[in-house]
């Protein structure tokens, strides 16, 4: 939330990219960068996210998209005998 309050060059990409991201996941939704909030207009209805909510949203983020942390984010889970000879390629 730090990113979206500077004003420079890079803070404006971030914003961007997060304006794509959150219009991705809320399409029906107007995005409004706020202070310290992320507010989502849908049918004169807000919803936030702030400092109480983000790091259970970002928690449902990394479990939707399937986006591990830590030191075991690099394993791979192959499909088949083909897969399993590019991982073990890979390695």
């Amino acid at each position: 939330m730090t990113m979206i309050r500077q004003d420079n060059a890079i803070a404006k990409e971030y914003k961007v990219c997060m304006t794509m991201v959150l219009a991705l996941i809320f399409p029906d939704y107007q995005i409004d960068f706020l202070p310290l909030s992320i507010r989502l207009l849908k049918d004169k209805e807000s919803f936030f996210i702030d400092e109480n909510n983000f790091e259970e949203f970002k928690i449902i983020l990394q479990n939707m998209f399937c986006l591990q942390t830590g030191k075991n984010s690099s394993t791979y889970n192959p499909g088949g005998p083909q897969a399993a000879a590019l991982v073990k390629k890979f390695q």
